[in-house]
């Protein structure tokens, strides 16, 4: 069963998101960047050591460190945050899109932090009641949470914020602003659905929401090795002097998703 979403403690640094590319013997390995978060000269990177985790990629992630700077910092594959234990889009390793052709819009959300919206626009609420379950209502509720924030469709985040997400994912305010007025679990996964299936890209449309995620204050600042320029690139948004504040979803809200003894078939 996921768990929930709520931001760790730590997960506020900046992190390193690169390309997982198949070597010669057939193992995935990470473009290795030029240089380390500090973004100082004189970087020296190698590799630390490799790591599995118990939940998110399947493959070992690099852990990479800079001497001269003392970083030791892991890089993760697109899509990635520190401490999800889903991506944000289904991508390969390498960051290319792996939707087929004339598949819906929403595919590449499946297997997602987006599968509670999914299911919610479906009318399939997650398990309401005791006994054995993979997925429960309480925890579809606050993925449902965490998806409307990182598409702009919750209610009580700051206009500001909103705006900026529009901006970041190339959809109308207005379409953001008529989607935070959403009451029920079915309808607020409607309004997620419907800013999904605007978006389009591999690596640019995951790069899209990891820097939403930074901008809500669900994770760092997401920080992207692009090995044809040789440069560790920043989102304008995230920049000094730019980040905009942002409000943490209220608990209150979580009255927008319905009463919790209504049917699965209710609004």
């Amino acid at each position: 069963m996921p768990g929930s979403y709520s931001k760790p403690a730590g997960a506020c640094r900046a992190f390193v998101v690169t390309p997982y590319l198949r070597g010669a013997d057939g193992r995935l390995a990470a473009q290795i960047p030029a240089c380390c978060p500090a973004q100082r000269p004189g970087c020296v990177l190698a590799i630390h050591h490799r790591r599995r985790r118990k939940t998110g990629p399947d493959h070992p992630l690099a852990v990479v460190r800079c001497k001269p700077h003392e970083w030791v910092f892991t890089l993760y594959p697109p899509a990635f945050a520190p401490y999800a234990r889903q991506p944000v889009l289904r991508v390969s390793p390498s960051g290319q899109a792996i939707q087929q052709e004339g598949a819906p819009a929403c595919t590449d959300f499946a297997g997602t932090i987006f599968d509670a919206a999914l299911d919610a626009e479906a009318g399939r609420a997650w398990q309401r009641e005791e006994g054995p379950a993979e997925r429960w209502w309480g925890t579809q509720c606050r993925h449902l949470q965490l998806a409307a924030r990182l598409v702009g469709v919750a209610a009580l985040i700051c206009a500001n914020v909103r705006e900026s997400i529009a901006m970041v994912l190339s959809v109308p305010t207005l379409q953001l602003h008529e989607g935070a007025r959403a009451c029920g679990y079915r309808a607020i996964g409607k309004a997620v659905c419907g800013v999904l299936a605007n978006l389009r890209g591999g690596a640019r449309r995951a790069r899209q929401m990891l820097i939403c995620g930074f901008l809500i204050g669900q994770w760092g600042e997401p920080l992207h090795w692009d090995a044809d320029r040789g440069v560790l690139e920043r989102s304008a948004f995230c920049c000094p002097g730019t980040r905009l504040g942002a409000e943490l979803f209220p608990d209150s809200d979580l009255q927008r998703l319905g009463d919790m003894g209504a049917s699965a078939g209710g609004s």
